[in-house]
């Protein structure tokens, strides 16, 4: 019996679990860009909630602070300096044991060097893991605040394009097996797919229409082709 695309062992990386989740998390952030547009978001640390407008304001989590200063990351569960409440921590907390549950370093280390385009790639991972709405960093001071949100205010757009458009990018800009991160992406959407082994290919139906997407031996991929319903 094949394991799930979505199933994490003690074999798994914070690579591998990337290559799992990270397509849906551009999806997620995908659907926050088009709600906020060029809208600027302020964050209220003492009653978490992250504004872009009087209509959308956020509940949020603290995941964690970057030094623009001096490139430092530290997760918001080791936070005796700011004194952040446990309400607006409690997710970060689960990261911390998640890492030491899988043995992901980068989830159990309290603070690590990082630029901000790594941590955008933690605050990816997590959100797609934990199944939250989007992430979004603020900048405060000489800091950027990570913040997740888990809101109904934020659509969950789904179409045939933008699915092709955010797999395309995903598999292009960064160092994930195609193959891996299809069959993970679709089964995050929850969306039927076919897969011909022999022939290397799968086929996914989103709506009335189907994508199909090959690959190469080494699970690269070749092939995104979009079959619209006459």
């Amino acid at each position: 019996m094949s394991s799930s695309p979505l199933e994490i062992t003690e074999d798994d990386t914070l690579q591998s679990i990337f290559t799992k989740f990270g397509a849906y998390a551009l999806d997620k952030q995908e659907n926050l860009a088009d709600l906020i547009e060029d809208k600027q978001g302020e964050l209220d640390l003492e009653k978490g909630y992250l504004s872009f407008t009087e209509d959308l304001t956020f509940p949020v989590q603290i995941l964690g602070i970057l030094s623009k200063e001096s490139d430092m990351f530290s997760w918001a569960w080791d936070n005796d300096d700011l004194g952040l409440p446990e309400s607006l921590i409690s997710e970060a907390v689960k990261v911390k044991e998640f890492g030491e549950k899988y043995d992901i370093p980068q989830f159990k280390t309290s603070l690590f060097k990082a630029e901000i385009n790594e941590v955008h790639y933690l605050a990816m991972t997590v959100i797609g893991l934990f199944d939250d709405d989007a992430y979004y960093p603020v900048d405060v001071g000489d800091f950027v605040f990570f913040v997740t949100i888990k809101s109904d205010k934020i659509p969950k757009i789904d179409s045939i394009d933008k699915f092709q458009v955010i797999f395309d990018s995903f598999q292009r800009d960064y160092d994930v097996n195609g193959k891996r991160a299809f069959e993970a992406y679709v089964a995050c959407k929850d969306y039927p797919v076919r897969v011909h082994e022999e022939d290397n290919f799968q086929v996914a139906d989103i709506g009335e229409d189907k994508i199909m997407v090959g690959f190469s031996d080494r699970g690269n991929v070749n092939l995104i082709k979009i079959i619209r319903q006459e």
